[in-house]
């Protein structure tokens, strides 16, 4: 029988030997980035505004795998009508968005201020060298609006009564998406 320190020992790598397959099955995407492209056809209106007009909005989300495993991400929409664009980085986590990698699954959830949230799921290839992404954007459920900060105009906060998500692509690329910019 082991001694009581020994056995703690062969406990936790036991348990962590999952998690550590896991990070050696992505180990190919590692230094790698994966952009999601999308557009959002929704009825909206700034906060306090009686009427909701129909936008059309161009989403691109960016993630970067770190050699060590890290996953930094951005969220930018962008009206083309008006050529303005916003932009938010994450390294890590934040209250309202959570990026994780399980198996060949990249997820992410950006909840809204209130009444909903933008979910994306990547699914690669066996060599982490392709993708494809479904991008859903909805209210909870008995919510009438989504509420939700803008990207383009920093401080002002926008109704969504629906939205349509169309138009999705993905792709892998070699290296750091940020530092090309």
């Amino acid at each position: 029988m082991p001694s009581r320190p020994l056995a703690l020992i062969l406990l936790a790598l036991m348990l962590a030997a999952p998690a550590l397959s896991a990070a050696r099955a992505q180990e190919p995407l590692h230094g790698k980035s994966v952009v999601v492209t999308w557009t959002e056809e929704r009825m909206q209106r700034r906060e306090g505004e009686s009427t909701y007009r129909p936008a059309v909005r161009q989403g691109t989300f960016s993630a970067y795998v770190s050699t060590a495993g890290r996953i930094f991400s951005r969220v930018s929409i962008t009206n083309s009508r008006r050529g303005a664009s916003g932009k938010r980085d994450v390294v890590g986590e934040t209250p309202r968005r959570h990026v994780s990698l399980s198996g060949r699954t990249m997820s992410t959830v950006q909840q809204a201020v209130s009444g909903g949230a933008r979910r994306i799921v990547i699914k690669f290839d066996e060599g982490f060298s392709s993708c494809t992404a479904e991008v859903i954007r909805g209210k909870v459920q008995g919510a009438d609006k989504i509420v939700g900060e803008s990207l383009i105009r920093p401080g002002t906060r926008v109704e969504i009564a629906s939205v349509k998500t169309s138009g999705v692509s993905c792709a892998v690329k070699d290296g750091n998406v940020f530092g090309q910019e």
